[in-house]
């Protein structure tokens, strides 16, 4: 009886656990025929800039930039600015020894007061054509005054600084030319005559350079000594005038007024020769470099001291090859300086190079650009590493998509796919503007809410 009850235990237990398989294998078969849930993927249409920009290297220089020679040779006795200070122009920067100098002018001076009061002894009245020479000697003296004062004038600091300007910009050019060809040749791509050919045209850049700045110095220098030639001859025509008005010519009148020329000649030279033992600032800068002592002997034409115009500097950039498309003269750039990184400056391209030079032996494209001071409070030196941004293209408050909801169905044209409130997709064509690596600009086709599709399944 016993064991009867066994099997039947055994058989219910059996009975029970088959159920709960079947059970279990219809829940899994039917799990996994149901039908996956949608994944599709959407964006709202919105309003906003997207900007293209180029992204560069650089560092600060000046608008100009000269070296400064005395015009003459001697010792030199005095500097009087120092690497960093602001000077004005027409300052005096340095000097050479003058005790000897001043003394011939002084002496001068004083010889011709003396001949003038020797002449003013002389009491004798002219002739009629006398007189009538004299007026006319008079008013040629006054047209060349002012002939003088018109070409003195028009030796203008803006015509000398351009000349000086593109003299120094083809030697910068040339320095860049000439270090891309060292680069070659020290690499093995270049022979030893061109590498030769490329420094020896960079030196005559050089030398053409500094025959400019000494030509403007030159012509700028003769035309105030003409200014105060015509001066003093007006003066000698008026006095010889009242001379002859109040007294008669005679030999010994003659001689006298000889005298009186060649005591201002004299005193011409002697202030010419001070003139160019001085030392001028050519236009308002900063001191950048001193190359000279007290005491040392310097000969005419030897450059004493370097004087930059910061106060419109340059930034000279450079960026990839890839993106010469994008630094186009008068594009906006934006400008932060390694030691100033929480200030951005903008300015304007104003240069790019025609030729390609080698950076970090990577060809890039060389562009120079201005650069807005604002107020000036930022110090700013020569020199100064820069990271520039080249704003190729900009769209401020346009309709923007992501790039990924965009379909291109023939070249230039694309679609979008518009999800309706019911779920449902409609395609339709779009415009698009400008399109960086996350979003494109949208001018025509879309309205600002819209939901696309950029995505997924259903």
């Amino acid at each position: 009886m016993k064991k009867r009850r066994t099997w039947i235990i055994l058989i219910i237990a059996l009975l029970l656990a088959g159920g709960g398989g079947y059970a279990a294998y219809a829940r899994y078969f039917a799990r996994a025929q149901e039908p996956p849930e949608s994944t599709l993927e959407t964006a709202t249409v919105t309003q906003g800039d997207i900007v293209i920009t180029a992204d560069g290297s650089g560092e600060l220089v000046p608008a100009a930039k000269v070296a400064l020679a005395f015009r003459t040779s001697g010792v030199l006795g005095e500097v009087l600015a120092e690497v960093g200070d602001q000077v004005q122009k027409d300052a005096v920067l340095a000097r050479l020894e003058t005790d000897d100098l001043e003394r011939a002018v002084a002496e001068a001076d004083v010889q011709v007061q003396l001949v003038q009061l020797d002449l003013a002894d002389v009491r004798e009245g002219p002739s009629d054509a006398e007189l009538a020479d004299a007026r006319a000697a008079l008013r040629n003296a006054q047209v060349e005054l002012k002939l003088a004062q018109d070409a003195y004038a028009a030796t203008s600091d803006s015509r000398l600084d351009a000349a000086v300007k593109n003299a120094k910009i083809q030697y910068d050019w040339y320095v860049g030319y000439y270090q891309s060809k060292k680069a070659e040749y020290e690499a093995g791509h270049l022979s030893q005559s061109d590498h030769d050919h490329a420094m020896n045209a960079m030196i005559s850049a050089e030398g053409r350079y500094n025959e400019a700045v000494n030509q403007a110095l030159t012509d700028e220098a003769s035309a105030k000594s003409r200014v105060e030639q015509a001066q003093n001859a007006v003066y000698q025509a008026w006095q010889n005038l009242q001379l002859l008005e109040s007294e008669p010519l005679t030999d010994t009148l003659t001689r006298a007024i000889l005298a009186v020329d060649q005591a201002l000649l004299a005193r011409e030279e002697a202030r010419a020769d001070l003139e160019a033992a001085q030392l001028y600032a050519p236009f308002d800068g900063i001191v950048m470099d001193v190359a000279a002592t007290v005491g040392d002997r310097v000969g005419a034409g030897t450059s004493i001291l370097t004087l930059a115009d910061l106060s419109e500097p340059l930034v000279r950039f450079w960026v990839e090859e890839t993106d010469m498309g994008s630094v186009v003269v008068g594009k906006v750039v934006n400008v932060v300086f390694e030691a100033w990184p929480d200030d951005t400056f903008t300015g304007q391209v104003v240069r790019v190079d025609p030729l390609l030079t080698t950076v970090n032996n990577t060809p890039a494209v060389q562009a120079w650009a201005s650069l807005d001071l604002g107020a000036g409070e930022t110090t700013l030196l020569s020199g100064m590493t820069a990271e520039v941004e080249v704003v190729a293209a900009e769209a401020r408050n346009v309709l923007l998509v992501p790039v990924e909801a965009l379909r291109e169905v023939s070249p230039g044209q694309y679609t979008v796919s518009i999800v309706k409130p019911d779920g449902a997709l409609e395609t339709r064509t779009v415009e698009v503007g400008l399109m960086d690596a996350v979003n494109v600009e949208v001018r025509a086709g879309l309205e600002l809410g819209e939901i696309v599709s950029i995505g997924g399944t259903e």
